[in-house]
C-alpha cells in the first residue's frame, strides 16, 4: 500500500517508523520486557526531534495564535498537561505528601506488607516502579507530537500505513493459528497458545488492534477512491476497488473472530452504529457531492448488518465457547471489588503509578487467591484511580471532556470542515471511544503498542497545521 514516493516531510517519515517500532516491540502485557525497554530507548531520538520541530513551529507562530484566544479544548489540554505533570512529578518528590500515610499504608502494615514504606521521599509506595511506568510513556508521547505536526494529506497517507500494518499483523495471526500452539511465530512465553495474537502476548490486545483499524479501512478506501463514484456508470475499476474494500473489511472482521476475544467481538458490534453514521461523509468523499443522508444510512446499515451476520456465522464455532466460560466473569468481579476497596483507602492521592500488583497482593482475599500472578485489575479506569487517586480521576474527566470537544465537529458537521477531515475525526474518535470502553473490561492501554495507537488517534483529532493543497487520490 504505502510506497517510498509517498513520503514527504521528516515528521511523516518518523511517524511511520515509530509506529512500526511500537507495533513490533510493544506487545508485552507486563513491565520489564527487553522489547519494551528497547522501544523506550529507541523512542528518545524521535521525542527529541519532535520537541525540536514543535519549538520551531511555535516560534514561527508566536503572536498569531495568541490573537485567536484560547479555545475550550485548548484550555482542557493545558489542564491535562498540568495535572499529568503533577502526577508525574509526585513519583519523584512528595508533592501529595510522603508515601506511608493514611488508611492504605495502615492496612498494608497490618498485613505485614513489604512495600518501600514511609521513607520513600515521594508520593509513591514504590518509586522505582512508578518511574519505570513514566518511561513507558515516551514512545506514545513522541508519536503524539509527531503526528500532530502532519498536514491533512500526510495524515491521509499515515492512515494507509495503519491499514497496511493491521493487515500484516492479521496475516501473522492467521499463520499462528495454522501452525498451532507450538508456532515459532508466537513471540511471548506466556500467551494464548490456541488463538491469534499477532505481535501481542494477549488475544484481547490483538483484537483491539484489529477493531481500531476497521474504521480506518473505510477511511482509507474513501481516500483512495475519492471522486471515483461521481457518476453511476459501472466500470471495471470501480468494481475492483469495491472488491478490495469489501475484502479488507471481511478480513478484519474474520481476524477479530479468529482471535476469540469476547471484548473484541462485542466492541465490533458496538462500532457498527457509529460506522453507519460515517456513511454520508464517506460517500461525499467518494462521489464529490452530498448524498441523501437517510438513504445512505439505511443502505449502510443493511450492508453492514449483513457483513456482521456473515462473519458471526463463520466465526461462531471458535468464538461461542469463550462466551460460555463464566469463570472469567467471576475473576473480574473479584478483581473489581478488591481494587475498589484498595482505591478507596488510597484516597486522596493514590498509591503511586505501577503499584497495583503489590497493593493488590495485600488486599486479595483468601477465597479469591489464584495460582497465576494477578498483574492487572482488568479495569484500567479503576486501576488508574487506585494508583493516581483524585488527581488521576480529574485527569480522566478532563480527557473525556477534551475528546468530546474535538470529536463533535466530525460527527455533527461543521461548516468549512472538509469531508476528508471529518472522516479522520470520526474514525479517530471512534477508535479512542472503543479503547476507553474496552478499558472497563481489560487493560489494552497498558501495552506499549496500543498506547501508541491511542496517542496517534488523539493526535489525529488535533487541528491540522496547514490544509493540503490538493485532494489526494492516489496514496497509501
Amino acid at each position: 500500500m504505502p510506497h517510498i514516493n509517498a513520503i514527504k516531510g521528516p515528521a511523516y517519515v518518523m511517524s511511520v517508523l515509530l509506529l512500526l517500532l511500537t507495533v513490533f516491540l510493544g506487545g508485552a502485557t507486563r513491565a520489564g520486557f527487553l522489547s519494551d525497554v528497547l522501544l523506550q530507548f529507541l523512542s528518545i531520538p524521535f521525542l527529541l526531534a519532535a520537541l525540536w520541530m514543535w519549538a520551531d513551529r511555535l516560534g514561527a507562530r508566536t503572536g498569531a495564535g495568541m490573537a485567536q484566544g484560547l479555545r475550550p479544548d485548548l484550555v482542557l489540554a493545558f489542564a491535562m498537561l498540568a495535572v499529568g505533570g503533577l502526577i508525574a512529578l509526585a513519583q519523584f518528590v512528595p508533592i501529595f505528601g510522603s508515601a506511608g500515610t493514611g488508611a492504605l499504608w495502615r492496612h498494608i502494615a497490618s498485613q505485614g506488607g513489604t512495600l518501600s514504606g514511609a521513607a520513600t521521599g515521594t508520593s509513591s509506595l514504590d518509586p522505582a516502579m512508578s518511574r519505570a511506568a513514566l518511561a513507558a510513556l515516551l514512545p506514545a508521547a513522541a508519536l503524539f507530537l509527531l503526528v500532530a505536526l502532519l498536514d491533512l494529506e500526510q495524515r491521509m497517507r499515515l492512515i494507509g500505513w495503519i491499514v497496511a500494518i493491521g493487515l500484516g499483523c492479521l496475516c501473522l495471526g492467521v499463520l499462528q493459528v495454522l501452525q498451532g500452539p507450538t508456532s515459532a511465530l508466537r513471540f511471548f512465553r506466556f500467551t494464548n497458545f490456541e488463538d491469534a495474537v499477532g505481535f501481542f502476548a494477549n488475544r484481547n490486545h490483538f483484537a483491539a488492534q484489529l477493531y481500531v483499524t476497521l474504521p480506518f479501512v473505510l477511511v482509507w478506501f474513501a481516500f483512495k477512491c475519492a471522486g471515483m463514484f461521481d457518476n453511476r456508470k459501472i466500470t471495471a475499476q470501480k468494481l475492483q476497488w469495491v472488491a478490495v474494500g469489501l475484502g479488507l473489511v471481511l478480513l478484519f472482521l474474520a481476524g477479530i473472530a479468529l482471535a476469540r476475544s469476547r471484548a473484541g467481538i462485542l466492541l465490533t458490534f458496538v462500532a457498527f452504529a457509529p460506522m453507519v453514521l460515517m456513511a454520508p461523509t464517506l460517500l461525499a468523499v467518494l462521489m464529490g457531492n452530498r448524498p441523501r443522508v437517510a438513504s445512505v444510512k439505511g443502505r449502510a446499515a443493511v450492508a453492514g448488518g449483513a457483513l456482521l451476520l456473515l462473519i458471526a456465522g463463520l466465526g461462531a464455532e471458535r468464538a461461542v465457547p469463550r462466551f460460555e466460560d463464566s469463570s472469567l466473569n467471576d475473576l473480574r468481579t473479584a478483581l473489581v471489588v478488591t481494587t475498589s476497596q484498595a482505591a478507596w483507602e488510597a484516597l486522596p492521592f493514590g498509591s503511586g503509578l505501577a503499584t497495583f500488583v503489590p497493593v493488590y497482593k495485600v488486599y486479595e482475599k483468601a477465597k479469591d487467591l489464584l495460582p497465576p500472578l494477578v498483574n492487572r485489575a482488568h479495569n484500567d479506569w479503576l486501576e488508574f484511580a487506585l494508583e493516581a487517586g483524585l488527581p488521576g480521576v480529574l485527569l480522566m474527566l478532563l480527557f473525556v471532556g477534551w475528546l468530546v470537544l474535538r470529536a463533535l465537529p466530525g460527527w455533527v458537521g461543521v461548516r468549512g470542515l472538509a469531508p476528508e477531515a471529518r472522516l479522520i475525526t470520526c474514525a479517530a474518535s471512534l477508535a479512542i471511544g472503543l479503547l476507553l470502553i474496552h478499558s472497563f473490561l481489560d487493560y489494552p492501554l497498558r501495552t506499549g503498542a496500543m498506547l501508541g495507537y491511542f496517542a496517534l488517534f488523539c493526535a489525529l483529532l488535533t487541528p491540522v497545521a496547514a490544509p493540503a493543497a490538493r485532494r489526494a487520490t492516489a496514496f497509501a
